[in-house]
This record gives structure tokens, C-alpha cells and sequence, in this order.
């Protein structure tokens, strides 16, 4: 199995402060951080736009397994890019917070918050139940899971802070849920054109479903303003429910480990104490009255420090291990996004 980005910076730490160990981060760091402002440009091409939509962290995570696929990279970058991946990413998940506040999910109604708990919850059930006869292991059912019934690569970078997975396990788990939350985004307009959908009804799907949140947005956009606003809200109520999956994933992992004799090399997962942060900033949100800039300020701020954490993410992957996985996970990415597709659906005709 591939070292945990925590434990092998906990062996790289010895007793040094933070100050002396930055001129071993450094290296890496700014090759993360540099990479991650490449992916910002790439990302907001015009003539990538207008053929696949893709979200910096996307590109940032394809752009780091490009590197390490490509170039040899020194030894010095390592503990910086371990660095980037551990701390940045659940800073970033953190600041997440900022992104929502709870009435989002009260605007949805309560058919419609019911319809997302539903979605979500038997998404991950599925997704376990499904890898296990697939013969995957469940780190990576889990994450496949999580970035489709959730939000896309988010969720799965969040709830691998959880159980702990593989990197090629959340490389795969990227990846997959990054090209079918794509052909939803494009399919969805096509196929309600086709069914005859109600707005009400479409955007309800819309944000039932599709994976990724600015996926979701653009296939509400696509039909008209009003189901862009309502596909967002319901995308939103998704995501809110982060916090609490990850918090029960975290008591499930515990139980299995103790339960079943597993541990990891490095013992039980510690608890996702950035989860309940991740809270917190969700509820000064929703309570304080933040100015526009400051908000705007605080989701800049994590969207780069989330670009940076994938971009570490890809350079700690091996694609010749991800390739190892074969075609089950494609294969339960397949499964859990039709499930999910169908579930909202049929959802969304009686809520609406």
C-alpha cells in the first residue's frame, strides 16, 4: 500500500519546528502552488469552456499525474508536495464553509431535502454494496460513492480525509466521477428536452444528481436562469450534508477497524477534527453578515488552496497502480451515476 501523506510527513518531522522544516516544504510547495495557477488558466480557457467545462481542481489533479507520468522529480520536492496534500487540503476543505449557509437546505422544501438525503444515502450504500461484488476494496467504493452522490472531487478529497484511502484509490475515484458528472452535464438539457420536463422538475434532478457543483450549475444554465438558481440550491443541500457523512463514515471506520482486527500502519484514522471546522465556518456563515468582498475573498482563497492539494494529489499518484484497478471501477461509476440519475428523477416528478 502507498504511504499515507501523514505518516510520512510525521516520519520526515523529527523535532523540528515548523520554521526549520519550511526550507524542505518550500521546494515542493511552490511547485504545487505553481502548477495550481496553471490549472486556474487552463481551467478558464475560452475554447476549453465551450467544448468540457472543467474546474481548476480537475485540471490541477491531471496536470500533477502529467508531471509525474512525464518528469522525473527530484527528491527535494517530496516533502513539500506531502505538505501541500495534508495541510492545504483540509484548510481548503475548511473554508468550504464559506460556500454554504443551512438555510440553502430549508429553500429546497422538505420533499426536496428528503429527496437528497435518499439520493446521497443510498448512492453510498450502493457504492459499497456494488464494489464488494466487484471485488474492489471499499476505500475506493466509499470515494466513488462520496464524489457522486456529494460534490464531485471535494468530497471525495474530504472523506478520504476520513477513511484514509489510497492515492490511486482517490485518483481513480476523481477521475470517474469527473467524466460522468461531464456527460450528465451535457446529457441532462438533451434528455428534458426530450421527457417534456417542467423547470421545477429539471433543475430538482439537475441538483439531485449531477455530480460536481459547477456541473450541476452549467446543466441548469443550460435550460433557463431560473433552473440554473434552483438546481443550485438543491446542489447546495448536497453539499451541506458533507459534514455529516464524513462524521458517520468516521464512526463506521472505526467500528469496522476495531470490529473486524484491520488496522492500518499507522493505527485507527484520527478524528476529522477539519470536518467539524468545516461546520463551524458553515455556521458563522449562515449567522454573520459577511460583506460580499470578504466572502468572495474567503472562496478565492480555497479554491487555490484546493487546486494546490490536487495538484499534490496528482503527483503522488501512480498511474500504473490506478491502472492495476482494471475496469470494475468504471464499471461501479457506470452503476451509481445511472442510480443516482434515475432515484432524482423519479424524485423530482413528485416534488415538484
Amino acid at each position: 500500500m502507498a504511504t499515507r501523506p501523514a505518516e510520512a510527513l510525521s516520519a520526515s518531522r523529527g523535532g523540528d519546528g515548523a520554521f526549520a522544516r519550511l526550507p524542505a516544504i518550500l521546494p515542493g510547495l511552490v511547485l504545487c502552488v505553481g502548477l495550481a495557477g496553471l490549472s486556474y488558466a487552463v481551467a478558464a480557457w475560452p475554447a476549453l469552456n465551450a467544448v468540457v467545462p472543467l474546474s481548476a481542481l480537475t485540471v490541477g489533479i491531471l496536470f500533477g499525474v502529467g508531471v509525474r507520468l512525464c518528469v522525473s522529480l527530484p527528491a527535494a520536492v517530496e516533502p513539500g508536495v506531502r505538505w501541500t496534500l495534508h495541510y492545504l487540503l483540509r484548510a481548503g476543505i475548511v473554508l468550504l464553509g464559506f460556500r454554504l449557509v443551512f438555510q440553502d437546505m430549508l429553500t429546497v422544501g422538505a420533499g426536496g431535502l428528503a429527496l437528497v438525503v435518499l439520493a446521497v444515502a443510498s448512492t453510498l450504500a450502493l457504492a459499497v454494496v456494488a464494489g464488494r461484488a466487484l471485488g474492489l476494496p471499499d476505500t475506493l467504493s466509499v470515494l466513488v460513492g462520496s464524489g457522486t452522490g456529494i460534490c464531485g472531487a471535494s468530497a471525495v478529497v474530504a472523506v478520504d480525509g476520513v477513511i484514509r484511502g489510497r492515492e490511486q484509490d482517490v485518483a481513480c475515484a476523481i477521475a470517474i466521477v469527473t467524466v460522468f458528472g461531464t456527460v450528465a452535464m451535457f446529457a441532462y438539457p438533451v434528455i428534458a428536452a426530450h421527457l417534456g420536463l417542467s423547470e421545477a422538475a429539471y433543475a430538482a434532478w439537475a441538483g439531485s444528481s449531477i455530480h460536481e457543483v459547477a456541473q450541476a450549475v452549467a446543466a441548469g444554465f443550460a435550460v433557463d436562469a431560473q433552473a440554473g438558481v434552483d438546481a443550485s440550491l438543491y446542489k447546495l443541500s448536497r453539499v451541506a450534508l458533507l459534514a455529516p457523512v464524513c462524521a458517520i463514515l468516521a464512526f463506521w471506520w472505526h467500528r469496522r477497524a476495531g470490529g473486524s482486527g484491520q488496522e492500518t500502519a499507522a493505527g485507527r484514522a484520527p478524528f476529522p477534527w477539519f470536518v467539524v471546522l468545516f461546520v463551524v465556518m458553515v455556521g458563522l456563515n449562515s449567522v454573520l453578515p459577511l460583506s460580499t468582498d470578504l466572502r468572495d475573498g474567503l472562496v478565492a482563497v480555497d479554491s487555490a488552496l484546493l487546486a494546490a492539494a490536487m495538484v499534490a494529489m496528482g503527483l503522488q499518484t501512480r498511474l500504473v497502480a490506478v491502472a492495476r484497478l482494471g475496469w470494475r471501477p468504471l464499471a461501479l461509476g457506470a452503476l451509481v451515476a445511472v442510480w443516482i440519475s434515475l432515484l432524482a428523477l423519479g424524485g423530482a416528478l413528485i416534488v415538484s
